[in-house]
């Protein structure tokens, strides 16, 4: 297979095209041990852009802003949990693998099985947020 990456009719190297684009995949692996708050926060410490958000305080507020976007605000401090035990449910995880992906602030956003993850009403959300 041949042919090229292009995001807005502009030519895409490898790098710049991993940096610029999230990827969520089907299966959520999250750690169970991280609230919330601390997985998104987490992703924005390493990819969020130092050039665009130069300040812990801008950090955080932007995290902020993808918790409530996402609508995990009354989740936000509260444990992933694994599968087994206490924690989010199944469309919860979902929503926090969108958000750690949003937390970069990509311009290209790929979901892998999204809908069989969300109801019909989540998913519509997602994609009018995105």
């Amino acid at each position: 297979m041949t042919g090229d990456v292009r995001l807005n009719g502009w030519s895409q190297d490898k790098i710049s095209f991993c940096r610029c684009s999230g990827y969520v995949e089907q299966f959520d692996v999250q750690s169970p041990e991280l609230t919330v708050r601390e997985t998104i926060l987490f992703s924005a410490r390493l990819r969020l852009d130092r050039d665009v958000v130069t300040s812990e305080e801008d950090r955080e507020a932007f995290v902020d802003q993808v918790i409530d976007d996402m609508e995990l605000l009354p989740l936000a401090d509260s444990l992933v949990g694994s599968d087994e035990g206490i924690g989010l449910s199944f469309e919860q995880k979902k929503r926090l693998s969108i958000a750690v992906e949003l937390a970069a602030s990509p311009s290209v956003v790929f979901l892998d099985e999204v809908r069989l993850s969300l109801s019909v009403i989540k998913t519509m959300y997602c994609a009018f947020l995105l």
